[in-house]
């Protein structure tokens, strides 16, 4: 039987054992702008009591977005809200005000400085989660942690949604983070503050994944971007340090033609980059890429000829933004990072890795989250993630720091199990996980190696047992592995 048309055309709708809709009629898109006030945007998105919010973190230290939208959510009387934060930092602080008031009861995300600090010794109602970069994209696209409300911060944006970290005055590097969170969120909120002709030049993120833009006066400081020092340590402890991993690297034959290769922002890991380029350059080799994090280090081996491509998701300073947005065919998302669910990473290919911890145990475990008296003040970044991938994982650590030994019989907290760790850099020696025979056998002849019981001794007799932490017997924090298990959990600590 035919049916008419909006059109006027008559038609047979059921064909060939299938039934179809006839066509009723259209509106034409108006591709009008989606810019609109805060409160506009919060009321559209119907904010409410219990809903979930996510933010990134690429303005570390500089970001204004998140005070802003908890303040405005607190005015508007807004309760019991899950923060899905990337990480929080010291200029988060006030966060810490709306979990008194009822505003946040839950956290899913890294707790770096105050707020991780408040949380050890006052619980929220639900223990905070702390995953990696991998393993929180892989949460968001399984639906276990679901953002009702994305609110992704850009330093530039057009009036469709289309937006980038990449140009404005605020900018921080491409928006490697809130992709996977663009596409499950229930709805999508641009923050920037600067507006640009459509369509947007760069294109982190997509108009068609967006609901509202929202302008405001400064999105945050990207000079704030910078969180410590960033500078290869002057410390001839640690410098030793550094020049171990490399010659660990070398002795292993890692160092060579098209080697891949990342390391954290910490003075000894920039101190090993350094020795790793000046060897490179020393032997007229390049390196194939450099992955993760970007520093001027890795910048300056680029421009040297000493490395051939970068890799990375996120700027540590504001030489790598200005990098990055020359060259955004380096540049890749945490999806594409290290996300345990891809059918291929880019850390998958990853020759060695130097990380530092806060402590390391005798059996290879890695502490990242807490220090040794239980307080939660650091998120677990990319640790697992690259550990688990590289050929070769380096822990690069003194044995002690000031009267607290670092090398010790049990991590306070584990961040990254110690099957992944391959080997513990040290300014006592190198310790090698005994699971890595192959490893062992190569360097035998060229690197002394050193039991991890050796260095733990070397540790406790130079600062005596480690102090036994204050902690209660509640619940306040869980560390997750990449692929969503638990690993451990962090207790209360007791005033």
């Amino acid at each position: 039987m035919k049916v008419e048309t909006f059109s006027g055309r008559k038609i047979e709708t059921n064909i060939a054992d299938r039934s179809f809709e006839p066509y009723n009629g259209a509106k034409k898109y108006s591709g009008s702008s989606k810019v609109i006030s805060f409160e506009k945007a919060l009321q559209e998105c119907k904010i409410k009591d219990g809903m979930t919010l996510s933010f990134h973190h690429q303005l570390r230290n500089g970001d204004f977005v998140v005070n802003l939208i908890l303040d405005a959510i607190s005015n508007m009387g807004v309760k019991d809200l899950r923060i899905a934060q990337t990480a929080f930092f010291d200029v988060h602080e006030p966060v810490i005000e709306h979990i008194k008031n009822g505003v946040v009861t839950r956290i899913e995300g890294s707790c770096n400085g105050p707020v991780g600090d408040y949380c050890c010794k006052n619980p929220l109602e639900q223990p905070v989660i702390l995953r990696s970069h991998g393993g929180r994209w892989a949460a968001v696209e399984t639906g276990e942690l679901h953002p009702n409300i994305a609110f992704i911060a850009a330093s530039a944006a057009d009036i469709r949604g289309n937006a980038t970290g990449l140009i404005g005055s605020s900018a921080f590097g491409n928006i490697a983070y809130s992709g996977v969170d663009a596409v499950k969120a229930d709805n999508v909120v641009i923050v920037t503050d600067n507006i640009v002709d459509y369509p947007c030049y760069f294109r982190d993120i997509y108009e068609g994944l967006v609901d509202y833009v929202v302008e405001v006066d400064k999105i945050g400081d990207p000079n704030k971007i910078v969180s410590g020092s960033l500078k290869v340590t002057d410390d001839s402890m640690k410098l030793s340090i550094a020049r171990n991993c490399v010659d660990l690297m070398d002795a292993a034959g890692i160092v060579k033609e098209g080697m891949i290769f990342q390391a954290g922002a910490g003075g000894i890991s920039l101190a090993a980059i350094k020795y790793l380029g000046e060897l490179l350059n020393e032997r007229g080799i390049a390196a194939g890429s450099s992955t993760g994090g970007l520093t001027k280090y890795i910048v300056d081996m680029y421009h040297s000829g000493c490395l051939k491509q970068i890799n990375t998701c996120q700027c540590f300073d504001m030489e790598s933004v200005k990098f990055a947005s020359k060259h955004p065919e380096f540049l890749s998302t945490i999806g594409e990072y290290s996300n345990p669910l891809a059918k291929g990473r880019n850390i998958d290919r990853l020759s060695t890795v130097v990380l530092g911890a806060t402590e390391v145990d005798t059996s290879f475990n890695v502490n990242v989250n807490t220090h040794s008296d239980g307080r939660m003040l650091h998120g677990i970044g990319g640790h697992q993630d690259v550990s688990t991938a590289a050929n070769l994982s380096i822990m690069a650590v003194p044995v002690f720091r000031k009267t607290n030994p670092i090398v010790r019989e049990k991590v306070t907290t584990i961040s990254t199990p110690g099957d992944v760790v391959d080997a513990i850099v040290t300014n006592e020696g190198i310790a090698i996980n005994p699971n890595r025979k192959d490893l062992i056998e190569k360097i035998k002849g060229k690197i002394e190696i050193v039991p991890i019981e050796e260095l733990k001794n070397i540790a406790y007799s130079e600062t005596g047992e480690p102090n036994k932490p204050n902690l209660g017997e509640e619940i306040v924090g869980i560390t997750k592995f990449m692929d969503g298990t638990v690993l451990d959990n962090i207790y209360r600590v007791l005033e």
